[in-house]
């Protein structure tokens, strides 16, 4: 029998609505690789019952455009196209989904992602998809191939929707995998792992790894469809890195939404890596409740590099008002006993919050430049479709219309004039724009931060990619100014 061919697709960047920086300070910061989809390839090549040959097509490091998507999808010629959908990449998600029916009309194609996890029947409503799939995908996309090849209807199949005689039909469930340890390592000989890097990071090449799947915590701005918090095996994260240690990767960026449930399962993590020698320059996304002095000195000698706090604000107030569960006083200590520790602490901060004054703001970046974070990045909040905070926002007028959705409905013609909108019940949404470049401006151009951060490089390459980053930032301050 001949291979059912899938070919997974992260789409050019041609077209994206922007947010809040521009494409080519993205471009900027680096990639990750794309982890999704490799989970996915992986699992439908070594669990079909028939034979399945997987690509994956990742454009924006490869730096492919629309021509070269067509050249290679006309070459390859797949049975199936699987794109990563995101809400800010719909035109793009859409324009190769059209791309490949060009080419090749009876293609099946397929949109999964974070869009679709807010729109499927939207999504499915669009000419060029013939399927959608909510959740996480492995175990529904294996099931919706196996039915392609076996010419059955998909009906039944979670998270899947499909199109039938003119009617659309969407199974609700939000499917996900209750034991991580069944799911196969993901195979990273799917991608060109050279490209991809991270400015913040001392290594050129960068893997990611998930420990873990779902959030507990319920934020008011966070939207995920599945809270069911659960964790892979120490012994089968082990697995993994010992395959990204034989591939002469030296960094990894654990990518869970929270790494540090608590702080004992990070130190175990770091026990297991020193005594199986799988030692690497790493870092996660770490709440700072779940911090200690104990589990820091651990992990430093385990190789960790860097973690990324969710610090938000300097009110605690305003912590409560967007569900944080965190306080200033649990910031500060992790900060302080983080950098104690001779780890750099990088801060995400949200400006814009509901109640929030110009001299709060004020007061968080002053706060931000006290903590002597090595990093920041700053955003205004921006309401997100099915997060509570978009339904406050609309019910107290603040967003007018669900213009999120009219979006969904229509993307190729509503992008061409579609803007996000932001909470602006007390400051207007070019006010926030400008102090985000305020903030940046405050923290990142002081002698002291640009005398320490050179003091601090450890190489001529990774001078030259934060100056590199830098300047393009820079740009963009001054675009904003």
């Amino acid at each position: 029998m001949k291979p059912y061919k899938v070919l997974f697709i992260n789409p050019p960047l041609d077209n994206i609505v922007k947010m809040e920086m521009s494409s080519e300070v993205i471009e900027e910061m680096g990639h990750y690789p794309p982890l999704g989809l490799m989970y996915l390839a992986t699992y439908l090549k070594e669990k079909s019952r028939y034979p399945v040959g997987v690509k994956i097509l990742d454009c924006a490091p490869e730096k492919y455009g629309y021509r070269e998507l067509r050249a290679i999808v006309s070459e390859w010629m797949p049975d199936m196209v699987a794109v990563t959908t995101f809400t800010p990449t719909i035109v793009d998600d859409i324009l190769t989904a059209r791309l490949v029916k060009e080419i090749n009309p009876a293609v099946k194609t397929i949109l999964g992602g974070h869009h679709v996890d807010s729109y499927p029947l939207e999504t499915l409503r669009l000419p060029e998809v013939d399927y959608v799939s909510k959740g996480e995908g492995e175990e529904s996309l294996l099931a919706l191939v196996e039915a392609v090849i076996e010419r059955r209807e998909p009906a039944g199949i979670p998270g899947i929707g499909y199109k039938k005689d003119g009617k659309f039909f969407v199974d609700d469930r939000t499917p996900f995998i209750a034991d991580l340890d069944t799911v196969p390592i993901p195979d990273r000989g799917l991608i060109r792992q050279e490209l991809y890097t991270c400015t913040l990071g001392a290594e050129r090449q960068v893997a990611t790894v998930m420990s873990s799947r779902g959030c507990p915590f319920q934020c008011t701005f966070c939207y995920s469809p599945t809270k069911n918090y659960r964790m892979r095996s120490i012994a089968s994260i082990m697995k993994e890195l010992e395959d990204i240690k034989a591939r002469g990767i030296q960094e990894i960026f654990f990518f869970d939404d929270l790494f540090n449930v608590t702080p004992q399962r990070t130190a175990d993590i770091a026990r297991a890596m020193l005594e199986g020698g799988l030692t690497f320059s790493w870092s996660f996304r770490g709440r700072v409740s779940a911090i200690t002095d104990d589990m820091l000195k651990v992990a430093k000698k385990a190789g960790l590099e860097r973690i990324h706090y969710g610090i938000e604000t300097s009110s605690d107030d305003r912590l409560k008002t967007i569900n944080k569960h965190t306080t200033v006083d649990m910031i500060e200590k992790a900060v302080k006993l983080t950098r104690a520790n001779g780890i750099i602490a990088v801060g995400s901060f949200m400006i814009g919050l509901p109640g929030e004054t110009r001299g709060e703001i004020n007061r968080t970046f002053a706060f931000m430049r006290r903590l002597k974070l090595d990093y920041v990045q700053i955003a205004v909040l921006m309401p997100y479709p099915h997060t509570k905070l978009y339904g406050d926002a609309l019910s107290r007028g603040i967003i007018k219309n669900d213009y999120w959705k009219e979006f969904a409905d229509n993307p190729l013609e509503a992008s061409t004039t579609f803007k996000p909108q932001v909470w602006t019940e007390k400051l207007s949404q070019e006010e926030l724009f400008g102090l985000v470049n305020v903030g940046y401006k405050g923290f990142y151009m002081r002698p002291s931060y640009i005398l320490a951060s050179l003091l601090k490089t450890r190489s001529p390459k990774e001078l030259f990619s934060k100056a590199h980053a830098g300047i393009t930032l820079l740009k963009e301050i001054v675009k904003g100014s």
